[in-house]
């Protein structure tokens, strides 16, 4: 597994989500562990991104990510489907909805273009599908996952051990 930073991470999902727009599915969770946020990003003809971030304040966040499997478990992706909501990756042209504000376009219209996909007003969503936050879902994916995660999770303590994430407060 290569280990890439957040950004490089959600421009492969980004990148897959073009080529199979369909299907995608996320699970999200924190790992007590090692304090960070965790998303697992999957879909059945891709595999399993697991991206691990923290805030390390309100304007950074920081993380890695990789794929760590080529294969969805048909039992995650069941549950995951019967317990989610929407989620999408959005990126954004910021000149753009800049320009649209000011000719008055509403936000709203721009967001929901954005969701529907139809007209390209400075946001895009080219990840879109079903996500959960159950505890239960969260915990079984991740316990199974452990083993394939391992250099992942040493490499996120090792970024965050050296912004000083696990220190206490003097």
């Amino acid at each position: 597994m290569k280990i890439k930073n957040r950004y490089d991470i959600l421009r492969d999902v980004i990148k897959d989500g073009k080529k199979y727009p369909n299907n995608w599915k996320a699970v999200f969770g924190k790992d007590k562990k090692s304090l960070s946020n965790d998303y697992y990003i999957f879909n059945p003809n891709i595999g399993i991104y697991l991206l691990k971030e923290y805030d390390k304040n309100p304007y950074d966040i920081k993380g890695v990510g990789g794929k760590i499997a080529r294969h969805v478990d048909e039992n995650v992706e069941a549950k995951v489907s019967k317990y989610a909501g929407d989620f999408g990756i959005i990126q954004g042209d910021y000149n753009k909805v800049l320009k649209n504000l000011e000719r008055g376009i509403k936000p709203q219209s721009i967001f929901d273009a954005a969701i529907k996909g139809k007209k390209d007003l400075g946001l895009k969503m080219p990840v879109k599908g079903q996500a959960c936050s159950s505890k239960d879902i969260f915990d079984e994916i991740h316990n199974n996952m452990a083993p394939k995660q391992k250099k992942l999770d040493k490499k996120f303590e090792e970024m965050a051990t050296d912004d000083g994430l696990y220190k206490s407060y003097d």
